[in-house]
């Protein structure tokens, strides 16, 4: 994973050179007249595609439905965004001046798109109403344009712009270092949710290192952008890097959905690229239905989970395989990683002795820890995921 990772920074790198280079060769000077060239036919080509596969992903049922409609108008936000972008490179934008604008709250409402999308993947929770206050400050962006808005619709008169009862709301609406920081604050949300979802033993990890990897590289272009216009030798070509990293992470998405049709069927990606995953495999099918026996044997009869230092390598070794095995069956025949496997059991043990009459002085955390689990946090965590409560709540609900 580590090649494709580099491979993918390459290509990045390579594309924007090429984009860097074409600019300058071709003048970036554009003529008076609106015109179309290599790169800005390319964008919009890219552009029209991620609407393709927004109505696509919309309109599909499956078992990551609503994830897949929030992956879709992340798509169609850069949609919007690209094409912005084009009419600009290609002086359209003077044609239709009502056009012009849109791109900036878009820029916040696709850094919030991306963080739900991580969070209902690795955490399994669907949308909440009060998940529609994270758009909160996009609109009141788009507020803040508003003026340009409607200005642009009237003509697009300068003029107009001049009062100063005006001045600082745009002064806030385009301000780059609130995009920059409220972008990278829910990118940091999404970096933690995937690295708090102990993806280690997943194949959903596959899928959120092109997305990880794309995403956050469209993010920097915007921070470089940004960071770099105040200087003298900043070139203007290098807004072109924007459109490029916005198309790499459209063509991620719109690749792996025609690699693994699946995705775009609503199927679980971590289904997927475990089926793939299968094929390397020196399992046969009576292997994994075996080892499948093996574990539950272990987890029901043995009651491995209850030893707190359990892990992948010591759970492989009592069922007489290797741990790239044990994760394989795990997440086919479970549906699940290690951990959640391991929790799972702890889980359903300490709600079996909050039943038990002769424990019913201790303390939760007691009981914790007789089910395998070393510390509070990691225990209230799992606790929750599995039962949607608190220990204490859940106690209080079941033993009067």
């Amino acid at each position: 994973m580590k090649t494709t990772q580099k491979n993918l920074l390459v290509v990045l790198w390579i594309g924007f050179m090429m984009l860097h280079s074409t600019a300058v060769a071709q003048n970036v000077e554009a003529p008076s007249a609106p015109s179309f060239d290599t790169w800005t036919s390319l964008f919009l080509f890219v552009s029209l595609q991620a609407l393709f596969v927004f109505i696509a992903l919309f309109n599909l049922k499956g078992a990551q439905s609503q994830a897949n409609k929030i992956l879709g108008f992340l798509l169609l936000t850069f949609a919007v965004i690209l094409f912005s972008y084009v009419l600009y490179w290609t002086h359209y934008n003077r044609q239709f001046p009502y056009l012009n604008g849109w791109y900036h709250p878009l820029l916040l409402i696709s850094g919030v798109l991306f963080f739900l999308y991580v969070r209902i993947i690795t955490t399994g929770q669907p949308l909440k109403k009060s998940d529609w206050l994270h758009f909160l400050f996009p609109i009141g962006i788009m507020l803040c344009l508003m003026p340009i808005y409607i200005n642009n619709f009237q003509g697009g008169d300068r003029n107009n712009m001049v009062n100063p009862t005006v001045r600082p709301f745009l002064i806030i609406g385009f301000n780059a270092y609130l995009k920059v920081v409220y972008m990278g604050t829910y990118l940091f949300f999404a970096f933690r949710l995937y690295y708090q979802a102990n993806l280690k033993d997943s194949y959903l990890k596959p899928w959120f290192n092109y997305l990880l990897i794309s995403y956050s590289g469209y993010y920097l272009t915007i921070v470089l952008y940004y960071a770099l216009v105040n200087f003298s030798f900043f070139d203007v070509t290098w807004d072109y890097m924007i459109s490029f990293a916005m198309s790499f992470f459209i063509f991620c998405v719109s690749f792996l959905g025609y690699i693994y049709p699946q995705v775009l069927a609503g199927k679980p990606v971590s289904n997927i690229l475990l089926r793939h995953k299968y094929q390397n495999s020196g399992l046969t099918e009576r292997g994994e239905l075996e080892l499948k026996e093996k574990l539950l044997s272990l987890m029901v009869e043995d009651e491995l989970f209850l030893n707190n230092d359990l892990n992948l390598n010591q759970l492989a070794l009592k069922a007489n395989t290797t741990r790239h095995n044990v994760s394989l069956v795990i997440n086919k025949y479970f549906n699940q990683n290690f951990f959640d496997f391991i929790n799972a059991y702890r889980i359903k043990y300490v709600q079996a002795l909050f039943l038990k009459p002769e424990c019913q002085g201790e303390h939760v955390i007691q009981l914790a820890y007789r089910a395998g689990f070393n510390n509070k946090v990691s225990f209230n965590k799992a606790f929750k995921k599995f039962t949607g409560q608190t220990p204490l709540s859940y106690k209080s609900d079941r033993v009067k």
